[in-house]
């Protein structure tokens, strides 16, 4: 377990965030056992690879607590492994696809880790990872304690699950089905090329900034609105999709969080919709 002055700023996708003077990094379950005592789940924030988080640009006074578990085992059940945390999602992908198991295929072109994803289950392409949890291992940070949950207790919707807010997930049992190796080479190769037209490369973009519902695709409200292109600062709706906000080296959280605000008003004020944010602040942004 290592505790360290982070600037977070390095440790999520878009390049936001302050000081954080109580990073903590736990690279074995045994860490636990190590981690300062007033620590809960009111005071501290789970991180994953940051790829939807926006830290404020002031100081963060909590504690960060971020996993380094990046192992994979496969189980005696050859369709289901055990994964660690902080394995990221097309390491995952690609894993799959070795052991000729389809279902994972999806997973290729997020930015993300297998703890953020099972947390807010991930998606693309009308696939989501919940459908693949059968049960999750998890620190609870407020009973102290390690405990298991099953996929019920877990009750997955859209990009939601349930009883997981004061837990750290340690690793994901999860169960996928034996494929057609070139089918499965064949659908990540047209996922990557779906991907590639459609959305802008990875720097400094978090993913999606709102979620879709069944109702409408939040970009293609954004567009209609009239935004793509628009920019505060240094931060602007992209041109290419826009539901993905591009933030130039230098920007500022507070302007995402403007601009997150901006769209969201326009939008509302056009189509009398509320999008909801799939992208995380944390910290101060009064």
């Amino acid at each position: 377990m290592k505790i360290s002055t982070v600037n977070l700023s390095s440790v999520t996708t878009y390049r936001f965030g302050g000081l954080c003077k109580n990073f903590i990094v736990i690279d074995n379950v045994d860490n636990f056992s190590k981690i300062p005592g007033e620590i809960n789940s009111s005071n501290t924030f789970v991180l994953g690879k940051g790829s939807n988080i926006a830290f404020a640009d002031s100081e963060y006074n909590g504690y960060v607590l971020q996993t380094d578990l990046k192992f994979i085992n496969l189980l005696n059940d050859e369709n289901t492994l055990e994964v660690g945390s902080s394995v990221y999602l097309p390491v995952l992908s690609r894993y799959l696809k070795d052991q000729q198991l389809g279902g994972g295929e999806f997973l290729l072109g997020i930015p993300g880790s297998v703890g953020g994803a099972v947390k807010m289950n991930a998606g693309a392409y009308g696939y989501e990872i919940g459908t693949n949890v059968v049960q999750l291992n998890c620190y609870d940070l407020d009973q102290k304690q390690i405990i298991k949950l099953d996929s019920k207790s877990i009750n997955y919707s859209y990009r939601k699950s349930n009883n997981l807010k004061n837990k750290v997930i340690l690793s994901a049992i999860l169960k996928f089905e034996k494929g057609n190796p070139e089918k499965i080479s064949k659908k990540m190769s047209e996922f990557n090329r779906k991907r590639k037209k459609s959305q802008p490369p990875g720097i400094y973009n978090a993913g999606s900034v709102f979620k879709n519902s069944k109702d409408y695709f939040a970009g293609e409200l954004i567009e209609k609105t009239g935004l793509k292109g628009y920019s505060i600062d240094k931060v602007s709706v992209s041109t290419k999709h826009a539901n993905f906000f591009i933030a130039k080296k230098g920007a500022k959280a507070s302007s995402l969080f403007e601009l997150v605000q901006h769209v969201k008003e326009k939008v509302h004020d056009k189509y009398g919709v509320m999008l909801e944010e799939e992208i995380q602040f944390i910290g101060d942004f009064n």
